[in-house]
């Protein structure tokens, strides 16, 4: 009997090893890591490509991650980071009057990413949902968006809060 306790004893810790093996790599963040720009995201979201290496000396990088949310129309939500050099001159961004006066539901804002100052930029309507971040790093431009169907918004805006708050410009 003793056997056989200890056997039963060995099957169920296995089980539970392999349990928490499944959940440890199916919960959590994933980092992104290229050049000088890292970040984390959701490991419900997936990366499908990446341009470019993100360096100071790139003339564009870009990296595309998506995660595909149940919608009848678009289950699919995308998050687009890019990373382009500036030319010379400055960014000429529309006025807050503009942008609003341009599209309904829609709101412009400034944000402090890192040491960065950033723009953002966003709209929101029954189709779809929609938001820009443009961070200017000196050298360079990193403008992050997300595109999500309105079913999809809590979720996206989640990821891409996540994806600003660990962002590293180096």
């Amino acid at each position: 009997m003793n056997r056989d306790n200890l056997i039963i004893a060995g099957i169920i810790i296995a089980v539970v090893l392999i349990v928490a093996i499944v959940l440890a790599v199916s919960v959590g963040n994933n980092t992104f890591t290229s050049g000088s720009v890292s970040f984390q995201y959701p490991k419900s979201w997936s990366q499908n490509h990446v341009v470019g290496d993100f360096t100071n000396n790139s003339l564009y990088s870009e990296v595309t991650l998506t995660a595909n949310i149940p919608d009848r129309q678009s289950p699919t939500s995308y998050i687009i980071i890019q990373m382009q050099k500036k030319s010379q001159g400055t960014l000429q961004l529309p006025g807050t009057n503009t942008i609003v006066m341009n599209t309904t539901n829609s709101t412009v804002g400034s944000a402090n990413i890192g040491n960065f100052k950033a723009t953002q930029l966003g709209t929101y309507g029954s189709d779809v949902a929609q938001k820009v971040t443009i961070v200017d790093t000196g050298n360079n431009y990193l403008v992050l968006e997300y595109i999500c169907p309105p079913n999809a918004l809590n979720q996206t805006e989640e990821a891409y809060n996540l994806i600003l708050q660990t962002l590293k410009i180096s």
